[in-house]
């Protein structure tokens, strides 16, 4: 059996969804996957220009059964003959498709529709296919290319055995016209010889009469005297237009006796000069970002309400969780549904202030932590998804 993946990220990008599904096929017994790289969907935008490249030495391992391949391509998809066109400037790329597919018995996978991918649904052999829906994807683009993307998402949704859908939101929203979708949440990826939350790091919180506090002390010993010292409320990742500056600013001003430290590559600049107890560091590696969250006495997540991330589960959320940090979130997408019994602290509702220091308080046991890693790690999502009977499906036509 065979993977054909139309990926939404390249493969040499930092580890994401992709990569742990693609992962996760190869562990199923997969024998070889064609990891089509994406390539512009979209017309160019002068922001375009201002592109802040990410982190170096972000790339995933290789494996030597996934090949990938780039697909020569003009940003003109959107415009009539736009397709057509680039069909032929990537003819030698469709080609190898072609081969690839005819050379085995193949299952075709979508992470982010597109032209190509749908030419490869209706054109192309497959003993089964699936659209794993990752984003709300028309809500990246606007005009012409919002128009094309809405075209190509549901022609790919209508052609695909399966939908596997990251969030509530995008779940139903394809569910009204497909007749198999299945809610996949994120997840994360299990972290190796890591201390189980910030009691095993030796940093314990509270908040004694002279305000917040932090002190060192082993995981069962009797805590030493505490050490007066300022919470850091901590963010990992892009910082894209879906992040909440003006929030950010707020919040920094109304507590500047809290630190808010800020990594990661900023797409979009601050509106304004930053209060001095805010800190934006660039982009870190994906390996680093653990000592970096050992750091924080909450993980933020303060991204703007609207269309764009209705349909976001934010995998943040999880890494928080699964570093022993409560989350301090606006109340957006898969978050809107979660709440204290999950970590999780709305700070865009009334008095943000005593929701943060309660978070800061908030201590989870070291079997907590274990619990949620073991329930929230990337091969447990996918071993109990409906994607492994897809397999099992395509196993029996195989074997018919």
């Amino acid at each position: 059996m065979r993977l054909l993946y139309f990926s939404p990220v390249a493969a040499d990008s930092y580890a994401q969804r992709p990569h742990f599904m693609v992962r996760a096929w190869l562990d199923w017994g997969v024998e070889s996957v064609l990891w089509v790289n994406p390539y512009p969907c979209r017309l160019p935008r002068l922001s375009d220009l201002r592109r802040t490249p990410t982190a170096a030495g972000q790339s995933s391992p290789g494996d030597p059964r996934v090949e990938t391949l780039n697909v020569p391509a003009l940003p003109i998809e959107p415009l009539p003959l736009g397709p057509r066109l680039n069909r032929q400037i990537g003819r030698a790329a469709w080609q190898k498709i072609e081969r690839f597919a005819a050379a085995g018995d193949t299952i075709i996978g979508v992470g982010r529709p597109s032209a190509l991918a749908v030419a490869a649904l209706n054109e192309l052999p497959r003993l089964g296919s699936f659209y794993d829906a990752m984003d709300n994807f028309p809500e990246f683009h606007t005009g012409l290319s919002r128009k094309a993307m809405i075209g190509n998402e549901w022609a790919v949704a209508e052609r695909v055995d399966l939908i596997t859908a990251s969030s509530t939101f995008l779940a139903d929203k394809f569910a009204r016209r497909c007749p198999r979708v299945e809610k996949l949440l994120n997840a994360c990826e299990p972290i190796e010889g890591e201390s189980l939350g910030r009691e095993g790091r030796g940093t314990i919180w509270k908040s004694p009469a002279g305000g917040l506090g932090k002190t060192a002390d082993c995981k069962y010993a009797t805590p030493s005297p505490r050490i007066p010292e300022p919470p850091t409320l901590g963010y990992i990742g892009c910082i894209g237009r879906w992040f909440d500056w003006p929030l950010v600013i707020w919040l920094a001003r109304a507590m500047p006796e809290t630190r808010f430290d800020l990594v990661g590559p900023c797409a979009v600049k601050p509106p304004e000069r930053l209060p001095r107890n805010v800190r934006l560091s660039p982009a870190c590696k994906h390996s680093e970002s653990i000592g970096r969250m050992s750091r924080f006495s909450a993980g933020l997540i303060p991204f703007e309400v609207n269309a764009l991330t209705a349909g976001v589960d934010p995998i943040k959320y999880y890494e928080y969780r699964a570093a022993g940090l409560p989350v301090l979130s606006t109340s957006f997408g898969e978050m809107a549904l979660r709440g204290l019994s999950d970590g999780v602290y709305f700070i865009d509702q009334d008095y943000p202030a005593e929701r943060i220091r309660a978070a800061v308080e908030r201590r989870f046991e070291p079997a907590e932590t274990l619990e949620f890693r073991e329930e929230n790690n990337w091969r447990r999502r996918f071993q109990g998804s409906a994607l492994l009977s897809l397999l099992c499906a395509s196993r029996r036509k195989q074997a018919a």
